[in-house]
């Protein structure tokens, strides 16, 4: 089901009033930028639009909420919500969306002469919807949770992933995160790494599903494996990396620090006559042991070798290394997201109900406050221009919001995953210096707010006397 307990109790609650069929629409977006983000790579659409096809609940899960402790009973004696459960085949409604892969923001906003816009004493944070939705009451509550999962963690992998791109300077990045996480997950994120320009991954599942393309080396465990008693360790290393070769004779890259790092390479070197594509160096990895490497490769006469490092790389340490070695092969710094472990704060809000009503969130002095209604963004060469969608469109601007489904089934083009890998390199190279730099800390993207948008705000802001 993968909902919260209480979009079910507020359910009953809407369901008592009559509400539940009520048309309403949603805003997906998120009002930050993440820690050390310049930009977020929206990414998740495809599972999304996966997650619309299928939802419905079977008799099991139908059975877990007559049993649930503070659901159960209430829905068991209210019929109206249990049958909608039960019908419930599929997503109904409209679905708009920034094509997968697009680059998104949030800041304080400008108004259209550039002066930052103040409402009720505060700054007005801005940002892109990445999708909006309108549909019946039920559907709005039951795809919160899921769609909010798969935009954050995709999206998180997607921008770290992007920042490891960018600091190998076009040098491969191979993502080798899957034992960081959950095995569901793990094949998302190959997706969500791979669209950011990561060159493949360890995950052979994500090949299945994706289309990922999926490589591998060889492990310690291997290495190990193949020690005898009686012989020395150096001695079957170097067995095992002749019958790999044997093998594998255009593909092999070789691990050479199980035991010695330097004993390691001479011994791979050695045991394949030098016909070894590369190294790899897991422990260890600074500017001098790839240096020591090169060295050691050059004496004997193994130049062409290629040196590959893993050995916990995040972005600031393959910047560091980018012009030392031949690629890089990252795990738990992409799939994980130490700096930014909890997605990009992507959250879900209502911002038309079933009366008509346009509504907005304000907390006030929380700095959390909601943009109104439903909204369109349209991107210039140098800001974004984010509209309420009944304004008319402005000349020159790419209206980033697009239709992706109508009625019961997905619509429009839904671009290769090499496409939108594509698309995403196009925009990152379009980014100034200073905002693919590691460490930028200025506006990243300018955001203005139309006029009818700060006029409808502060329609509303009067409305309910917020002062």
């Amino acid at each position: 089901m993968g909902i919260d307990a209480y979009q079910l109790s507020t359910l009953v609650t809407h369901a008592d009033a009559g509400r539940l069929n009520h048309q309403v629409a949603m805003s997906f977006f998120f009002r930050r930028m993440p820690t050390n983000r310049n930009f977020v790579i929206f990414a998740g659409l495809r599972q999304v639009l996966e997650h619309a096809a299928q939802m419905a609940f079977d008799p099991g899960d139908l059975a877990a909420l007559d049993n649930h402790p503070m659901v159960g009973k209430v829905l068991r004696t209210r019929g109206v919500l249990k049958t909608a459960l039960e019908k419930m085949k599929g997503f109904v409604g409209e679905i708009d969306a920034v094509p997968e892969g697009t680059l998104v923001y949030a800041d304080t906003a400008l108004d259209s002469s550039g002066v930052p816009v103040q409402i009720a004493g505060a700054p007005l944070r801005i940002y892109t919807p990445m999708i909006q939705v309108r549909t019946d009451m039920m559907r709005a509550k039951l795809i919160e949770t899921p769609w909010l999962g798969y935009i954050n963690y995709l999206s998180m992998v997607a921008s770290k992933a992007a920042r490891i791109v960018l600091a190998a300077k076009g040098k491969p990045v191979l993502e080798f995160g899957a034992r960081r996480a959950h095995p569901a997950a793990a094949v998302d994120a190959a997706y969500a790494a791979y669209i950011a320009g990561t060159t493949a991954s360890s995950n052979v599942a994500a090949t299945r599903k994706w289309g990922v393309p999926s490589i591998g080396t060889m492990d310690h465990f291997a290495i190990q494996a193949s020690e005898q008693i009686g012989r020395p360790p150096s001695e079957t290393e170097g067995e095992f990396f002749t019958n790999f070769t044997k093998v594998f004779p255009a593909s092999s890259t070789l691990l050479v620090d199980t035991y010695d790092t330097d004993r390691g390479i001479q011994s791979a070197v050695s045991a394949t006559q030098g016909r070894l594509n590369g190294i790899r160096i897991d422990s260890n990895v600074t500017p001098a042991t790839i240096a020591r490497a090169r060295a050691i490769l050059r004496k004997m006469n193994a130049s062409d070798v290629k040196v590959f490092v893993s050995d916990g790389l995040d972005e600031q340490r393959v910047s560091e290394l980018s012009q030392l070695a031949d690629g890089f092969g990252v795990g738990e710094n992409i799939t994980c997201s130490p700096d930014n472990a909890t997605g990009i704060g992507a959250v879900a809000k209502l911002v038309v109900n079933g009366y008509g009503k346009v509504t907005m969130k304000f907390a006030k002095g929380s700095g959390k406050a909601t943009l109104p209604g439903e909204l369109q963004v349209y991107r210039f060469p140098k800001y974004d221009l984010v509209t309420l969608g009944s304004e008319i469109p402005p000349s020159g601007g790419k209206p980033l919001l697009e239709p992706v489904w109508r009625g019961a089934k997905a619509v429009g083009y839904v671009p290769t995953i090499d496409e939108t890998r594509e698309f995403v390199s196009q925009q990152l190279s379009l980014l100034p210096e200073s905002v693919r730099s590691l460490n930028h800390n200025d506006r990243p993207r300018v955001l203005i707010a139309s006029d009818g948008l700060i006029t409808e705000i502060k329609r509303l802001v009067e409305e309910a006397r917020i002062a």
